[in-house]
């Protein structure tokens, strides 16, 4: 039997993190066992974890964004072996989390991390990409479907409109550069100052000041707009709905539905789409999952995709908790948080 790895448990509802030892896995077939060398932290994560929401049983384990080196694979996986770097998307359970050591994953839903990017780079991504990507390509009711087969190269939208509301977030920033590979020709970022210069590198064509402009006043500045991509959830961020000409979409990463209503109430009958970016759910979501992946790992290859800026949280998998708490608070802007699993310690 191998050694035990050290994980971290939420081992009753809403209740406090803990480091404990854990069994590593043996991956069954079509699945693949990562040692987890970056983990990023991501904002829905610290409202799962004092709702309960998503976790079905406890312990449980939070974290989906991973990069790593492949320990093993299972029957039937072939496109990676041992001692690749990869990079992938977890979930709220005790096999699959991302906050521990060792972790299982379906081959499916990983992609190979070019030697250009570094680990932590690496884990900034996944969900971030996912959430972009799936919410303008997939079709009804998973996006916009603006490329449905995920086949690359794709129809070019030039001449289009597109405004990112929180365009300097994880989700934000690979927004803005599927939109560019899209070929939108105006791209504007909805996002704090400093960010600016970043968010025009990435892809944006304009950008407007959250704090000099409400998100009421935007359809002054911009009247109509093919795709509306809401970022950060806000009540307000409902206001935009308006911009969207009838036959574009408002985009959300909010997924309750009493807000989704709102703002198809706001949108007057247009298309909306609420994402969910996590692929382990019935319902055709991992078949979107499935599709999806190979033309991420396509775009790593050819540098296509860049990734979040990010902050190094030091103590390993006891810095989360802190982490989730300064995401709660709104103390975090432009960056990903990042922790380093192999660096725990009891």
């Amino acid at each position: 039997m191998s050694p035990p790895q050290l994980a971290l448990l939420l081992e009753e509802p809403k209740g406090d993190f803990v480091v404990r030892q854990k069994e590593i896995q043996t991956p069954p077939p079509g699945e693949v066992l990562i040692k987890i060398h970056a983990a990023a932290l991501n904002p829905g994560e610290w409202k799962v974890h004092r709702s309960g929401a998503l976790i079905e049983s406890y312990p449980a384990m939070l974290g989906t964004d991973t990069a790593g080196e492949v320990e093993a694979v299972g029957e039937g996986v072939t496109k990676f072996k041992k001692g690749d770097r990869v990079l992938g998307s977890g979930f709220f359970t005790l096999d699959r989390g991302a906050y521990q050591q060792y972790s299982l994953i379906p081959a499916v839903f990983l992609a190979k991390l070019p030697d250009t990017l570094s680990y932590d780079e690496g884990a900034t991504l996944p969900m971030a990409f996912v959430t972009a990507a799936k919410g303008l390509l997939a079709a009804e009711p998973f996006g916009a479907g603006l490329n449905p087969s995920f086949e690359w190269p794709t129809t070019q939208h030039s001449g289009e409109t597109a405004l990112v509301i929180g365009g300097s977030t994880s989700v934000g920033q690979l927004v803005i550069q599927v939109l560019k590979l899209l070929g939108f020709t105006n791209i504007v970022a909805y996002a704090s100052k400093k960010h600016h210069a970043f968010l025009t590198e990435l892809g944006a064509t304009q950008c407007v000041d959250r704090a000099a402009v409400s998100l009421d006043a935007l359809a002054d500045l911009i009247p109509s707009a093919h795709i509306v991509y809401d970022c950060v959830a806000a009540d307000e961020g409902f206001a935009a709905s308006k911009i969207v000409r009838s036959d574009g979409c408002a985009i959300t990463v909010d997924i309750v539905s009493e807000r989704s209503d709102a703002a198809k109430e706001v949108g007057k009958g247009k298309k909306f789409v609420a994402v969910f970016a996590v692929s382990f759910l019935p319902g055709g979501h991992g078949e979107v999952g499935e599709m999806l992946w190979p033309l991420f790992g396509k775009l790593l290859e050819q540098g296509l995709i860049k990734p979040n800026r990010f902050e190094i949280l030091p103590g390993g998998l006891k810095a989360v908790a802190g982490g989730l708490d300064k995401l709660a608070r709104d103390e975090v802007s432009g960056v990903k948080l990042v922790v380093h699993p192999q660096e725990t310690v009891l």
